[in-house]
């Protein structure tokens, strides 16, 4: 599958690049630019003229393209010379391209990245940070890890200009999230007011043009929240608009400070996360029982689950007979994406992101399962995808040693929702083969491009391969 996921620095742009030069040794720009038909080989006719430090010379500075992105710390003096504004930004890499940036000289916006990306320091990593952003602050980077724009027309990334006018303000920074997903997923801009140590607004922007579905539904999930379970909105971002630029489509939020939990997770066990881990549970069961609505309500869920989901099991035994306990279960608001990569933390706080899957109706204790499943394994901190399913098996299977602490909370979690004990185990399975699905639903909404499975969804045939677990599993 193309990936367009190489050229994602042109959204940290000040301007919009659709035709776009790119170097011949630079093949994984080319590609991906070519793959969006935005690809020049004229470089007098492009709007963006991507290139390394060592080419930078006096043709380069003749063909004089409105926008440069130079791989490497160029130096000021000739483009300032040639009309240029010119801005660093340091980049973190990933594999498929960058997944952090921010403009060096930056103090607020450096610290933020430094210490949301390593979130629990020890001494000597707390040290490290302060050196690494006090060089940031006085312009030094290593030179692998700059990039140098330069533009005629000075100003913040275009996603954050566009989105000025509903409410977000990089006056005084920018941090740029590319995530390591698939092209569907979002970039995600933080943006500083000036003089706040902290962004105030999030401004999501597609990768893909045209892809408007994931905004629409973040809208309408936070909807949902906000009218079934107004108790529980204050833990989710209040959305403050849409927009579109240059074909792309964009959302505004407000910001949700701190960590993602799963960098938190990476860091091991401690008491603060579980008790974070506490907290979230505790308000995914808060979510369920406030939402709770009569069964006749989630008819139209299972009719969907009898339609579109249990077919492509059928091969292992699945039938109608697995929804027959849920028919007589409350319908709920759910998340259906309550990961730790969708969760923010910051001290006792935390918000939970990205509510364009949310769904009323909904089945009881998907979310809860979900999210154990998730943090539990991760506390484990497994090698590999293959290990983290192996895990997820042996919580519900009672094999592992928070086992116990998954029934507990599944048990309480159906008690507050109104979910009767021989339903439990319905409920969670039919969970799975949901998510099970969703590989081939993010698909459909990218015919050819590089969609990505996530670990999630092999929990589903891992399951019914499972003589201890399966159609049949109960608490």
């Amino acid at each position: 599958m193309t990936t367009i996921r190489a050229t994602d620095l042109r959204l940290t742009l000040p301007q919009p690049a659709p035709r776009i030069h790119v170097a011949t040794e630079i093949p994984e720009w080319r590609s991906s630019a070519e793959s969006m038909g935005s690809l020049t080989i004229d470089a007098a006719d492009a709007d963006l003229h991507v290139t390394r430090v060592a080419p930078l010379n006096a043709e380069l500075m003749r063909i004089a393209s409105p926008m440069l992105l130079i791989f490497g710390r160029a130096p000021r003096r000739p483009l300032i010379a040639a009309g240029y504004s010119v801005q660093r930004v340091v980049v973190r890499s990933g594999a498929h391209g960058p997944r952090l940036a921010f403009p060096i000289g930056n103090t607020s916006a450096a610290r933020y990245a430094l210490e949301t990306i390593r979130p629990t320091r020890s001494a000597v990593d707390s040290a490290r940070t302060a050196i690494i952003r006090a060089a940031l602050r006085v312009g030094y980077a290593p030179a692998d890890s700059v990039v140098t724009i330069a533009t005629r027309m000075p100003g913040p990334p275009f996603p954050i200009a566009a989105a000025q006018g509903l409410g977000a303000d990089a006056s005084g920074g920018w941090i740029a999230w590319f995530g390591e997903g698939d092209d569907l997923q979002r970039v995600v801009f933080h943006a500083f007011p000036s003089g706040s140590d902290v962004p105030t607004t999030v401004v999501k922007i597609s990768r893909v043009q045209g892809d408007a579905v994931a905004f629409a539904a973040d809208e309408r999930g936070l909807g949902l929240l906000n009218s079934r379970a107004p108790y529980s909105a204050p833990m989710a971002p209040k959305f403050l608009g849409r927009f579109e630029v240059e074909g792309l489509s964009g959302s505004v939020e407000t910001a949700a400070l701190g960590a993602s939990l799963k960098l938190v997770l990476d860091e091991g066990e401690r008491p603060s996360t579980m008790a974070h881990i506490e907290r979230i549970s505790d308000w995914l069961i808060a979510m369920g029982a406030e939402s709770a609505g009569p069964s006749s309500d989630l008819a139209a869920e299972l009719e969907r689950i009898s339609r579109d989901i249990l077919p492509a099991y059928a091969e292992y035994g699945v039938t109608d007979s697995l929804l027959a306990p849920l028919r007589s279960a409350p319908a709920v608001l759910a998340h259906r994406d309550p990961g730790s990569w969708n969760i923010a933390v910051s001290g006792e706080q935390f918000c939970v992101l990205d509510w364009e899957s949310a769904a009323y109706p909904s089945i009881p204790l998907w979310d809860l399962a979900y999210f154990l499943s998730d943090v539990y394994s991760a506390l484990d901190q497994p090698a590999d995808a293959d290990t983290k399913v192996r895990c997820i098996a042996e919580l519900f299977k009672g094999e592992h040693a928070r086992s116990t602490d998954l029934m507990a909370r599944l048990e309480r979690g159906a008690a507050a929702m109104g979910l009767s004990r021989e339903a439990i185990g319905p409920a969670v399975v039919t969970g799975w083969l949901h998510h099970g699905r969703s590989t081939s639903v993010r698909a459909e909404r990218s015919p050819g491009g590089d969609v990505k499975e996530g670990l999630i969804n092999r929990v589903a045939n891992a399951w019914l391969q499972d003589p201890q677990l399966g159609l049949t599993w109960s608490i």
